[in-house]
This record gives structure tokens, sequence and C-alpha cells, in this order.
């Protein structure tokens, strides 16, 4: 749900979903997608993410993430990400994480 601190004001009016909430999604959204796969005693960091924002999203809105794991190179995972709101794409890109020991 678009709430809170996923919305920003300085457009004006009530907001609208800002880019950096959605980054954030994607970014939590992958790595929660993998962490029940990863070894004990290893969590995953990005390094790296390209994303278009194209589309506005109101105050009240519900959207979804969609992650997909398209390549692990060693310890390097790659992601296609994309977020919706219903059938209207928000933004999509790309996302790179790595699988290093949790308490680094």
């Amino acid at each position: 749900m678009v709430e809170g601190d996923l919305l920003t004001h300085h457009v004006g009016g009530k907001g609208t979903f800002s880019t950096p909430a959605m980054v954030g999604l994607m970014e939590v959204t992958s790595h929660r997608s993998i962490e029940r796969f990863l070894p004990e005693g290893q969590t995953s960091v990005g390094y790296e993410i390209h994303v278009r924002h194209m589309a506005p999203t109101a105050p009240g809105s519900t959207v979804t993430v969609i992650t997909r794991v398209t390549e692990v190179k060693g310890n390097k995972l790659y992601f296609e990400v994309e977020c919706r709101e219903g059938d209207k794409l928000l933004g999509s890109g790309i996302h790179k994480r790595a699988i290093v020991p949790a308490n680094f």
C-alpha cells in the first residue's frame, strides 16, 4: 500500500510513490526471495541497481514487486525487477546482489 514513507510530497498535492521507495522495495523483495536458500551464516547485500520509474502512483494504491534471478556467478546474483500497480508497469530494471557472511 502506497502510504507514509513510500510517498514523496515535494511534487505537491497528496504526493506520489517515490522512486527511492520503489528501489527500496525492489531490493528488499530481491533479498527476501532468496534468503531461505542461503547457507547458514550468509546473507545478501545489494551492490548495483539500474531501474526506470516510468509512471506515477497515487497514495492508497497497491503495488506489487516481482523479482527473478536471471544469473548466478559465484557469489553474485543478478535479478530482473519490476514494480506494478495491477497491469500498469511502474518501474523495471536490473539489480545485483552479493552473498556475504552475515556478520561481516
